[in-house]
């Protein structure tokens, strides 16, 4: 098993999606699983052109010259992409949609019906066949990740992929100010780790666990007033 993590954080390893990166990459690795990760933030990805050149000129190849071309080789090479983003405006950050955005240099001009029957490109070459979401949210309650979901699930079908579950911990914003309420949830994670450098999957029961938000709305109010008492003396208020 190759994992390829792509951090799509604007804090990079500072916030919360960081600390979830670490906790099942130490599950990967305990199951001998290859891991590279990328923290999109400290690259230089530019936004796609829409010149087609990938497709049309030079296939496979992109025609921008930058960091992207570290992940076009770190993706051919992996079994498994892990996308890492903390929800921004309902989907993942800027940073990571650039590189999803970029990712269709894989593709060819020409038009298939997929194996749902969809009509979409065939491809130069492959991103990985397994797609893992893993997020968190400022917000305690779960549904301010359907959209995020949808975009998610929607890309892997788009890369002829397996998404084979979405990791959404909500509440962030409680969890910076008092991270033992995040422990459970990081031994979880390092589980399911283990299972993904294992198996290649993890295991119903575990995905269940670690999407049932670490604290309930009153309790995240509790936490979260240290964050707006914080707020107010930075804003001399």
């Amino acid at each position: 098993m190759k994992a390829l993590i792509l951090n799509g954080s604007a804090r990079g390893q500072k916030g919360v999606t960081g600390t979830l990166v670490e906790a099942i990459t130490r599950g990967l690795m305990e199951a001998k699983a290859g891991v590279q990760t990328f923290e999109i933030q400290s690259l230089t990805i530019s936004p796609c052109r829409a010149c087609l050149t990938c497709m049309h000129k030079t296939p496979g190849e992109c025609s921008i010259e930058d960091d992207m071309g570290l992940i076009y080789e770190a993706c051919k090479t992996s079994d498994l992409l892990i996308l890492a983003t903390p929800l921004y405006v309902d989907t993942m950050t800027a940073q990571l949609k650039t590189v999803m955005d970029r990712s269709i240099a894989c593709m060819q001009p020409f038009l298939v019906k997929d194996v749902a029957g969809r009509i979409r490109h065939p491809f130069t070459w492959r991103m990985p066949s397994s797609f893992l979401l893993l997020s968190t949210s400022g917000f305690p309650e779960q549904e301010n990740f359907l959209p995020l979901i949808a975009t998610f699930r929607a890309q892997a079908a788009n890369f002829s992929s397996q998404a084979i579950g979405e990791i959404c911990i909500s509440g962030s914003i409680a969890l910076q100010m008092e991270p033992e309420l995040l422990k459970r949830h990081l031994t979880l994670l390092e589980e399911a780790g283990r299972h993904l450098g294992a198996t290649g999957n993890i295991p119903e029961d575990i995905l269940q666990n670690l999407n049932t938000p670490p604290v309930g709305v009153d309790r995240y109010l509790q936490a979260t007033a240290k964050y707006e008492q914080w707020c107010r003396s930075k804003l001399n208020i």
